[in-house]
């Protein structure tokens, strides 16, 4: 008996040892499939985030009540797709208390990381979206910082283009066209076409602010063909939506309205509210701006953009569509409704002082729809009066335009000019019925009236003798490389698609040779930059030996050179030409050491036997590029073509 209640305790005590081993190996079993799991559903969330977000919030949710499971690395990458789908859906509060919560996480690990990165370019893009411009711009240059540490190229020029979005949201043109340039060059040296993309997509906003439609309009399209090609779904849609803003600026509103409704029928309404938000304001000024207005249809898109705005925390929607909503009531003559608006649109200005040029004009905008909707309620000094301050800022927003940059005045003079004239006469329009009006009550300010009118002509007659005396001074800087002496960039653009033009229709031949330093970089680094400049002005000098006189010639950037040869069928002769003088001149003058001097060209046109009437300048200018690279990758100093 004794024996028996033994043998019944040991099996009941070995299974008792036996029940939490076999558990414990089940977690593990568990855990270890967990963590395999969330490697495999990564890839899945970050193909999803590019196009549904919903079912990538859905997907990475499955994690949620598991974190403590994951690795280290997994977390911190949980993290970054939490933040970036918070990002893509406008709540971007959540998305910087996100990003900080992971990089809280990358503190614990041994060595640093690239989705420290990521993160605080996620944390920067949050804070730049609800107006901390400070903090983003701290966050962009550390995570800058580290990405140059790590020697990664496309996070180095991801963190350039973002510093490059600030610069121009508070007003530093220059600043923004240089490191978005940077970035430019680097992404070239890339197959990554989201980050191709993505700089394209800042230099067309860039090129919008400056009032550079038709260069803006290139960008934007380029941008779009790389997210296609880059299966970026909601980042193409976003570019359509600036592709339909840059028609808006150029009046073509029958255009934009396309645009815009092809977006809508494109977009999913849950996971693109910022998107849908866009589109539909976007439809809204195009019906009350176009030749036929109709700002019934405009108030009954405006109302559709703000189902959507809510959804979003971006600091400048709300101003966005409060000014927006001022014009069309206008139009809808309800001036009553119009000037509460506009105290709303003024509350929001007081709150985000000092304003950038672009709010100062919006608040300019602002302040001359006031002025009118008073004139409409019968409330003459109070129009007056605000023209008078309209007047006041206009004159400021000048006086600061007058210490930009001279690559910034480049840029923005011609569109300064054209908007400037046309105040002139809704100035004087307005001011004059102002006048007549007054008259009848009161004679003394009929002369205050007449008085301030020719003020006014007065100042704005001196304003366009400055700007047309400025214009004069940088004509030739913006048509002529300041270094060289040829042509510069946009003045070889506009001149190459003029001739290109000239040769499709008279069915001429055209071909486009791109020239490259070989280790251009290396002679500035190694005898100066002095010196690097000495050779491109020397290379300009023996090139131009070889040029006929319809030939065009021009320096497309650093050390890249185009040369335009219309009606020419022997371009690879004499990008040979070229070749030979630039490798068989002896540099002595020039170069202080020992320092073989060669290009690099490449060649493309009507001798490539896929030139067609279709092809634009950027095409082949890009087919040359190409060859050019092939050239450089054959080991330099030759003509591919």
């Amino acid at each position: 008996m004794n024996v028996k209640l033994l043998v019944n305790f040991l099996i009941i005590l070995v299974c008792l040892l036996l029940v939490p081993r076999m558990s414990l190996a089940a977690a593990i079993q568990n855990t270890t499939q967990g963590l395999a799991a969330f490697d495999n559903s990564a890839i899945k969330i970050e193909k999803l985030i590019d196009s549904n977000i919903p079912l990538a919030h859905a997907e990475l949710k499955n994690y949620g009540d598991r974190f403590d499971e994951l690795s280290l690395q997994q977390k911190i990458s949980y993290q970054c797709f939490l933040a970036e789908i918070y990002i893509l859906k406008g709540q971007f509060h959540l998305a910087k208390q996100i990003a900080t919560d992971g990089l809280t996480l990358t503190l614990k690990l041994s060595s640093p990381s690239l989705s420290i990165s990521e993160l605080l370019y996620s944390r920067g893009f949050s804070y730049e979206s609800i107006g901390e411009n400070e903090l983003a711009t701290a966050d962009y240059e550390n995570g800058l910082e580290l990405a140059k540490s790590l020697h990664d190229n496309v996070l180095t020029a991801q963190g350039l283009v973002n510093l490059g979005a600030i610069y121009y949201l508070t007003d530093r043109y220059k600043n923004s066209l240089t490191v978005l340039n940077d970035a430019y060059n680097i992404a070239k040296q890339t197959d990554d076409d989201e980050l191709k993309g993505s700089v394209n997509s800042e230099l067309g906003i860039l090129y919008a602010l400056l009032d550079r439609n038709e260069q803006a309009m290139v960008y934007y399209q380029q941008a779009y063909q790389h997210y296609k090609k880059a299966k970026k779904t909601i980042l193409s849609l976003n570019t359509l939506i600036n592709i339909g803003l840059n028609h808006l600026h150029e009046k073509k509103y029958e255009e934009a309205i396309v645009a815009y409704k092809n977006i809508i029928n494109e977009s999913d309404d849950v996971a693109l509210n910022q998107i849908l938000y866009s589109a539909y304001s976007g439809l809204s000024r195009a019906y009350l701006k176009k030749k036929d207005p109709n700002p019934e249809v405009s108030y009954q898109y405006l109302l559709l953009s703000k189902q959507y705005m809510a959804s979003s925390e971006k600091y400048d929607i709300e101003i966005q569509y409060y000014t927006d909503e001022a014009f069309v009531l206008f139009e809808l003559e309800r001036f009553n409704e119009v000037i509460n608006t506009i105290a709303t649109i003024e509350n929001i200005l007081a709150k985000q002082m000092p304003l950038s040029q672009v709010k100062m004009r919006n608040r300019i905008g602002v302040i001359n729809l006031k002025s009118k909707t008073y004139f409409e309620l019968g409330h003459y000094k109070k129009a007056y009066d605000l023209q008078e301050q309209r007047l006041q800022l206009t004159r400021e927003m000048s006086n600061k335009n007058q210490i930009k940059s001279i690559a910034e005045v480049r840029l923005a003079l011609e569109a300064k000019d054209a908007d400037l004239q046309k105040k002139v006469l809704d100035n004087e329009q307005i001011l004059q019925k102002l006048s007549l009006l007054e008259a009848e009550k009161d004679q003394k300010k009929q002369r205050l009236y007449l008085v301030f009118i020719a003020l006014v002509a007065l100042i704005f007659a001196w304003l366009l003798i400055r700007l047309i005396q400025g214009q004069h001074r940088f004509y030739k800087a913006s048509s002529l490389d300041m270094l060289t002496g040829i042509a510069n960039r946009r003045k070889l653009m506009k001149t190459g698609r003029k001739l290109l033009n000239k040769a499709k229709n008279k069915q001429l031949g055209f071909s486009v040779i791109m020239i490259d330093i070989d280790r251009f970089k290396e002679i500035n680094h190694q005898l100066g930059h002095s010196v690097g400049d000495n050779v491109l002005k020397k290379l300009v000098v023996l090139c131009e030996k070889y040029m006929n006189k319809n030939d065009f010639f021009g320096r497309f950037s650093d050390e890249e050179f185009i040369v335009f040869l219309p009606n020419t069928s022997n371009a690879n002769a004499i990008a040979e030409q070229l070749r030979n003088a630039i490798e068989n001149y002896s540099w002595e003058d020039t170069v202080t050491k020992p320092f073989g001097i060669t290009i690099s060209v490449g060649v493309a046109g009507s001798n490539d036997n896929v030139f067609n009437e279709q092809d634009n300048l950027m095409t082949l200018i890009n087919r040359a590029e190409n060859l050019l690279e092939q050239a450089k990758k054959l080991g330099r100093n030759r003509v591919c073509g």
